[in-house]
């Protein structure tokens, strides 16, 4: 029999190592289960470290690609602005060169119509000509500038001197009224002086009244001296504009 107050001892075996190793484990477990976690969430979330890679990749080369693309477009729409800039200037000066020949043109026809009218055949009327009346549009619907070339048909080809009148004929307030020389020219009424011995060209400004529509114009060439003559043509004013009539 044990004595009353006798004591249990029970002896414990201290293992710090394997403590130790069981602390280890555990965190490499956490920790690993953590990372395996976040990059389960980076996947999950698609960014996934491999493919964001790729994709960087991808867009660098577009936009390198895209950048490429501008250049070439910009450098395209320089050339054709600047082909465009040369195919105008090409028809300005085409058109300056089409408005010189017209120009050209119409001066070495009167020219023609004026030495036809110097060799004209020996049964054309002898004496003072109207050769030529012109009507230019003078930048005003109400002003026009006028020419008017003379000449004389004549073996002797003396100097023949005179005046020239015009008389502009119309409606104003739809009645027909004749406007004079002064009138249409705001200046003398006695007319332009002439003095030539094989032609001469006269011009001058002609002034609408405000209302007046004009019809016809006439003409009017007197020499003067013994063998004074008169001459006079009518010429339609809507044929003058259109540049239609005014040669004789």
């Amino acid at each position: 029999m044990a004595a009353k107050g006798s004591k249990h001892v029970v002896v414990r075996h201290h293992h710090p190592l394997k403590k130790s190793l069981w602390y280890f484990v555990i965190v490499t477990v956490l920790l690993a289960s953590g990372w395996w976690l976040f990059d389960y969430g980076r996947s999950r979330a698609g960014f996934e470290s491999g493919q964001a890679s790729e994709e960087r990749d991808r867009l660098r080369d577009r936009i390198e690609q895209l950048e490429g693309e501008v250049m070439t477009l910009r450098a395209q729409k320089a050339i054709h602005e600047h082909a465009r800039e040369i195919d105008r200037h090409a028809y300005d000066l085409i058109d300056d060169a089409l408005k010189v020949q017209q120009s050209e043109l119409l001066e070495l026809k009167e020219e023609v119509i004026f030495y036809r009218g110097i060799v004209g055949a020996a049964d054309q009327v002898r004496g003072l000509q109207v050769l030529s009346f012109r009507l230019e549009d003078n930048g005003d619907k109400r002003h026009f500038r006028y020419r008017i070339i003379l000449n004389q048909l004549e073996k002797s080809q003396r100097v023949v001197k005179g005046r020239v009148r015009l008389t502009l004929i119309g409606l104003q307030a739809n009645t027909q009224v004749a406007l004079s020389h002064a009138e249409v020219t705001k200046r003398d009424n006695v007319g332009e002086l002439f003095r030539f011995k094989y032609f001469q060209e006269l011009d001058g400004d002609i002034v609408l009244p405000e209302g007046f529509v004009p019809l016809r114009i006439k003409v009017k060439a007197k020499s003067s001296g013994k063998r004074s003559k008169s001459i006079e043509r009518i010429y339609n004013w809507s044929e003058l504009v259109s540049g239609t009539a005014g040669k004789f």
